[in-house]
């Protein structure tokens, strides 16, 4: 025995502990630490751009090949796509259950797929960009901007950008740089229209001309005997000048037709600009930046600060390098509320064993909790494991359990010391008496958070280490209530009863509360039927109210940050976005509560949350802002009334504020999806489906996904006229494409950028849908007779333009279109109330949905159902488990039908505690109810294992079965509380997460004592006698049988 070992070789005791600590502050000073959990990628998104395309022409000639080849990979969970004007975007889910190696060879078959879909992509789409980032969450997010009114130019912060960027990437442990708001700069050929049609020219001559006339490939090697030699033009575009002094075309005379004669060159940004951000209302470029995981976020930021003030220190003037967000200073503050709970509960588990136990017991519970928790930081450590807001709250959670055994264990030490034995005898007995109980008490707790443990997913990230933890403790302190527990009490308690006794020496008496147990136990004993009613009560109350908990996702959180996503009228241009984004700025920085806003227009801002989904990408009319608050208190009513008022002062858009929320990410708190094959069908379905959630009262905001597109401008072209111009649409087509977009002739080389030279009409050319009419298209015969008269034909003698709306964005799940209505609730109102209130209105009034097409409901409520079933399948294997220890522990079935019973009764108990605070039933609620079931039932195993181990109690006797329930009732009511006093700084927290998981858990074991007290012992003794009676038939039967056998001999 290990314990005996140790208290017979104290030295070992010594170094078990000096062992322990060093290495225990080793791991501290080296474990991972930052705000929230990691989550696993599992989350990848495909964008190609394809300029000028309308979304069915994306979908038809991008999206559809992608998909066809994607779906292909059996380890892809989920294939979303959403073709817009101009630009295919997929959204991908693999199977969240993929090892990390599996994980990245998944990853790289989907780039391979990508390459084999874009060899049919048709000419003018871009290469597919492949990016698994979406997800990540920036560690600090940084502004560049002028110092002044927007005076330094956009090109230059672009650079100083570029090169923090690069600089940033080279700072240890930096896992990833994203810049946000860049433009993208070129070298533009802006060619004048009459002047090349006069000459007989057009765009892709001109184009052709320049990539051929930029010599950057390799002209070859020359070798000889002993010298060896590469052979290099020289040509290549170096400056604006050298571009200029092309030629383009040469007459028969002999004339040389330049690009200066027919074109202005220079170099600018692309126009439009893809994105465009916004820091404290001036013009800027956003960097996030983000540490590599494993590491400490306090030590990387100090690192990071210091380059950021050496960069700040070297930066040109007027340069405004600004930190619009850090993470560190949310760990930060987060860590130490969380330890701050830590300590509180372990002040109040030792306070309550000092008054319940004594000091001496307390003090040896409180000399096994350090130890307790630096050999689980160890092993933490040893796992990869991070200490952040959920892991720490784990070990919140298992400070109430873990002294549990050590208190059970110094007990029975106490007792046989008492009694007269010997230490090494004590130690012996208790180790021999308790060692199944404790393993058991601790294998059922450990099942019950087998599930939360290994749930696969974000979910199982975020939530995955609160069990983690719990497990590590709970096997920890299993370990050390055999080992060094029972040897320390032997050391501390006395050995003989103290001649004048003190609460604080043995603990405080029971009195008349013991008194009053005294006889509700013989009363319970003594009429078992109307117990065992009355302590079923409660649970069946629980049951009883649990269809009056209102389901949740996961809750929201107190922070002093929201975002808000602003969607303008399809068609807008991004400087209508950037206009209207301009105003609402001024009217956000306006309010006293609003310390900072930054952001993002034409993509997703740079998320600064763990769950925030970065899904747009290349869409000018939308725009997203990061908002920091002085007071995270009333950030809640802030959205709320930002939300009213936005929705008045700009009814041109749609524009969602929207809090921060734990769990998973959730693109819409409502949402239905409508699958079916026809466009115009889905579109009437969606609307229908949008006007019945617009009528719920606590929805803010719909969307039908197949809502009315941007308008478009459609040539009807007639045939008779491109034939007598010997044209073809295709003809026409390229002219529109190359006049109004451009071609690409070259590149030029400034460092390391790559700046290519574009060839395009000027702008002024073509601003409306009158100039674009009026664009000359070239004769056919003007490639080779460059004296002809006429020049070109303009578009509109070729047919008529009509203004007709385009297609909306199309999205695809799972091969098949679908439309998603979604809808956005006021801040603090649960989707799942909104959901029930239209659930009720299909159902009383449903829509008829034609052959083919069917609806389900997505959005928190869809995401809720996945985690839940993934929490729930594991139980049929944790539940067998779970009933094989029972039977093990006690090796009777009915004495394990008592402790299945008390796992049932748990269960109701958890719901009733969060009936009573009307707390929701959220996910954190459900893990919480679960994680019940196995703390409850260790109070069961103690009494029904003495009640086995007393001879007397065993065979019915009700005044020793009530001695045993007594004798025990010392340390399970010190466990209960301990455990409720663990759970108590995370109850009184006040924030939206902990305190109905730690309810759950909490007020479940404090009601469970009615359970232990008033239920086990009455059904113990109906068991006995049930058992007692089977066995007098067994012995009865075996004498009969007996006695018909000497008869027969006879």
């Amino acid at each position: 025995m290990l314990a005996r070992y140790i208290y017979r070789h104290s030295r070992y005791f010594t170094l078990i502990i000096l062992c322990v600590i060093a290495v225990g502050i080793t791991s501290f000073n080296s474990i991972a630490r930052q705000e929230d959990p990691t989550l696993m990628n599992f989350v990848g998104t495909i964008t190609t751009f394809y300029p000028g395309a309308t979304p069915d022409r994306v979908e038809a000639l991008v999206s559809r090949p992608l998909e066809d080849e994607l779906r292909k990979i059996a380890e892809i969970d989920e294939l979303q796509s959403t073709s817009s004007a101009g630009v295919s975007f997929f959204n991908i889910m693999l199977v969240d259950t993929l090892p990390a190696d599996a994980l990245e060879r998944t990853w790289s078959e989907i780039r391979d797929a990508m390459a084999d879909a874009a060899t049919v992509f048709p000419p003018g789409a871009g290469e597919p960009v492949f990016d698994n980032d979406r997800l990540t969450s920036f560690t600090t997010i940084v502004a560049l901007s002028s110092a002044t009114a927007d005076d330094m130019p956009l090109s230059l912060l672009n650079r100083l950008a570029q090169d923090f960027a690069d600089r940033a990437r080279n700072l240890a442990d930096t896992k990833l740089v994203e810049i946000f708001g860049e433009p993208v700069e070129e070298v533009r050929v802006e060619i004048d229209e009459s002047a090349l049609l006069s000459r007989g020219l057009n765009l892709q001559q001109v184009a052709l001309a320049l990539q051929a006339a930029d010599a950057k490939m390799a002209s070859g090697r020359a070798s000889g005997n002993g010298t060896e030699m590469l052979i290099e033009l020289a040509g290549d575009f170096d400056s604006m000048e050298r571009i200029r002094e092309v030629i383009v075309n040469t007459a028969p005379n002999g004339s040389a037709t330049r690009i200066a004669d027919i074109a202005r060159v220079y170099k600018s940004a692309v126009t439009p600009p893809p994105a465009m951000a916004m820091a404290q209302g001036r013009t800027a470029i956003l960097v996030g930046v983000v540490m590599e995981p494993g590491n400490q976020v306090d030590v990387w930021s100090r690192a990071f600060n210091e380059f950021v003030a050496t960069y700040r220190a070297q930066a040109p003037a007027g340069l405004k390098l600004e930190m619009t967000y850090d993470q560190n200073t949310y760990a930060t503050s987060r860590l130490f509320d969380v330890t701050t709970n830590l300590a509180l509960g372990i002040v109040l588990v030792i306070l309550v064993l000092l008054f319940t136990l004594g000091w001496r017991a307390a003090v040896v519970v409180a000399c096994i909790l350090p130890l307790c928790g630096l050999i689980s930081i160890i092993v933490m450590e040893r796992m990869g494991m991070a200490l952040h807001q959920m892991s720490i709250s784990g070990l919140i959670v298992a400070l109430g359990l873990l002294v549990d055994g050590s208190i059970v264990m110094t007990d029975e030490v106490r007792k046989r010391l008492l009694q007269g034995q010997s230490p090494i005898d004590a130690i012996s007995g208790s180790v021999d008496r308790l060692r199944v109980p404790l393993i058991s008490s601790a294998l059922t707790t450990v099942l019950a958070f087998v599930p939360m443990a290994i749930l696969p997913g974000p979910a199982g990230d975020f939530v995955g280490a609160i069990a983690t933890a719990v497990i590590i403790m709970l096997a920890t302190s299993t370990v050390l209530a055999l080992s060094i527990t029972p040897v320390l009490a032997s050391w501390l308690l006395p050995r003989k009863p103290a001649k004048e006794s003190h609460w604080w020496v043995g603990g405080a008496s029971s009195g008349r509360a013991g008194d009053a147990l005294e006889r509700s136990l013989d009363w319970s004993l003594r009429h078992p039927a109307a117990a065992i009613a009355l302590a079923l009560a409660l649970p069946v109350s629980g049951f009883l109210a649990f269809p009056t908990l209102t389901a949740q996702f996961f809750p929201g959180t107190d922070r002093d940050q929201f975002y808000i996503q602003v969607k303008a009228a399809d068609g807008r241009s991004i400087y209508d976005t950037a206009a209207t984004v301009k105003r609402m700025d001024e009217k956000l920085r306006s309010d006293p509560l609003i310390r900072r806003v930054d952001w993002s227009i034409g993509e997703s801002a740079p998320a600064f949350y763990y769950n925030m989904y970065r899904f747009k990408e290349g869409i000018p009319s939308w725009a997203e802002a990061l908002v920091l608050t002085h007071d995270e208190n009333r950030t809640d009513d802030l959205i709320r009334q930002l939300q009213l008022e936005l929705d008045r002062e700009f009814p041109d858009a749609q524009i969602i504020v929207r809090g921060i929320d734990q769990g998973p990410p959730v693109i819409a708190p409502l949402e239905i999806e409508v699958n079916g094959p026809n466009l115009a069908v889905l579109r009437e379905l969606g609307e229908e489906f949008r006007r019945r959630m617009d009528t719920i009262p606590y929805v803010t905001h719909t969307s039908n996904g197949l809502a009315g597109g941007a308008p478009k401008l459609v040539f009807e072209l007639q045939e008779e006229k491109l034939r007598l111009a010997h044209l073809q649409l295709s003809d026409v087509a390229t002219a529109l494409n190359s006049s109004l977009l451009g071609q690409v002739g070259g590149e030029v080389l400034e460092g390391t950028e790559r700046l290519p030279v574009r060839v395009r009409l000027n702008e002024k050319d073509w601003g409306g849908s009158e100039q674009i009419a009026d664009i000359l298209v070239p004769l056919p015969g003007q490639l080779q007779d460059t004296q002809a008269l006429i020049a070109g034909i303009p578009l509109n003698a070729l047919g008529k333009p009509a203004l007709v709306p385009s297609q909306s964005p199309i999205s695809r799940d799972e091969g098949q279109r679908t439309n998603k209505v979604q809808g956005f609730l006021i801040r603090g109102v649960l989707p799942e109330e909104a959901l029930k209130l239209l659930q009720q209105d299909l159902a009383q009034n449903p829509i008829d949905l034609p052959d083919g097409y069917t609806f389900t409901f997505g959005g928190d409520a869809d995401e809720r159902a996945k985690v839940v079933d993934k929490i729930m399948a594991p139980m049929g294997l944790v539940l067998a488990a779970l009933l094989v220890t029972i039977v093990m522990t006690f090796n009777s079935w009915r004495l394990s039908a008592v402790a299945v019973l008390v796992c049932i009764c748990s269960l109701g108990l958890s719901l009733l505690a969060l009936a009573i605070f009307r707390y929701p039933f959220g996910i954190q609620a459900m893990i919480g109810v679960i994680g019940s079931i196995g703390v409850s039932i260790n109070a069961a195993i103690i009494i029904i294992t003495a009640l086995q181990a007393n001879a007397s109690a065993a065979h019915g006797n009700l005044r020793a079965t009530r001695n045993v329930v007594m004798d025990s009732s010392r340390h399970i009511i010190s466990t209960t509380v301990t455990t409720f006093g663990g759970f108590l700084p995370l109850i009184l927290e006040g924030s939206q997460f902990w305190p109905p998981f730690a309810m759950a858990i909490a007020g479940g074991v404090l009601l469970s004592t009615v359970i232990s007290f008033f239920l086990v012992p009455p059904l113990f003794l109906v068991a006995t006698r049930f058992g007692k009676r089977d066995s007098e038939a067994e012995d009865a039967n075996h004498n009969n049988n007996q006695n018909s056998a000497r008869e027969l001999a006879a």
